[in-house]
């Protein structure tokens, strides 16, 4: 297995443990083939100390992969859109207890999104618009799609949130497409209701699940050639199934079953998890 320590200072951090066998660049370093004893060790030495730490295969290829499915709300973009339309709909105090109550995994998804939905009936349409407007990209987000893309990865939104807003993020990441839920309007109005895509089942944990696998059959992959990562505790059975699942900045429900977390770096953080990403690293 190969440790990666990742953070301002990271390779200050490791040239001081004076190891052999490392790859360093700048805020970065891969141990290779560490032990299981000086694993634990590093790994909890350098948590201490607020870098992102992972485990990973020796000589993991982002070859060996063909899809990277990713959540939208607080993974792609810097927003929760249900909590923004909220504000604008005059209910965002409300809706935010209520998102954060989803995200822990404290109620099931899609009933608890229901509920949100009602308190939007007869409010302007537009909102969601204005609340794609509001997308900003979360930091790390175009490096990591483009290293996939120029892969030749498939990328995808998986996303509970609504297709309006996947749509823009979507297009101006230039992925590959997105399945989410969708709102409901009627004469330039919300009516409080919303559907999963295509008007079926919500999108929640388990739906995120099956979406991931019906995209691995679209493509001719096995799940273990995906790639998952979120926030959320409906994230959490796409990240387990996918042949690398992370947590990012993750509710602790999350954080705690992920098999690799970013806790504090922006997405490209996962794209040092391979190793066509450290060519050009001193190697020591």
């Amino acid at each position: 297995m190969d440790i990666i320590i990742q953070g301002t200072g990271a390779d200050v951090f490791a040239e001081k443990l004076a190891l052999r066998n490392i790859w360093i660049k700048s805020n970065a370093v891969r141990i290779n083939g560490a032990d299981d004893i000086l694993t634990q060790e590093l790994m909890d030495q350098a948590a201490k100390q607020g870098f992102d730490v992972n485990c990973v295969p020796d000589a993991l290829s982002i070859k060996d992969f063909g899809l990277l499915a990713l959540d939208m709300d607080s993974t792609l973009i810097e927003l929760e859109c249900i909590d923004d339309i909220a504000w604008q709909c005059g209910v965002g105090e409300e809706v935010a207890r209520m998102t954060e109550i989803a995200m822990q995994g404290h109620m099931p998804f899609a009933e608890y999104l229901r509920e949100r939905v009602k308190l939007f009936k007869d409010h302007p349409a537009h909102y969601v618009d204005v609340t794609a407007t509001h997308a900003k990209l979360i930091p790390g987000a175009v490096e990591l799609i483009d290293f996939a893309k120029a892969h030749g990865l498939k990328t995808y939104i998986l996303s509970g949130g609504f297709d309006t807003i996947a749509k823009v993020v979507c297009e101006k990441l230039g992925m590959t497409g997105y399945l989410c839920n969708r709102l409901i309007a009627k004469d330039g109005k919300l009516t409080g209701e919303t559907t999963g895509p295509g008007g079926g089942e919500i999108l929640d944990a388990a739906g995120k699940r099956r979406a991931l696998d019906m995209l691995c059959m679209l493509y001719g992959l096995h799940h273990s050639q995906a790639i998952a990562g979120g926030d959320g505790a409906n994230d959490l059975e796409m990240i387990k199934t996918a042949g690398l699942g992370f947590a990012f900045h993750g509710k602790p429900i999350v954080a705690a079953s992920a098999p690799y977390r970013v806790n504090h770096g922006g997405l490209d953080v996962v794209i040092n998890f391979f190793v066509e990403a450290w060519a050009d690293a001193k190697k020591l």
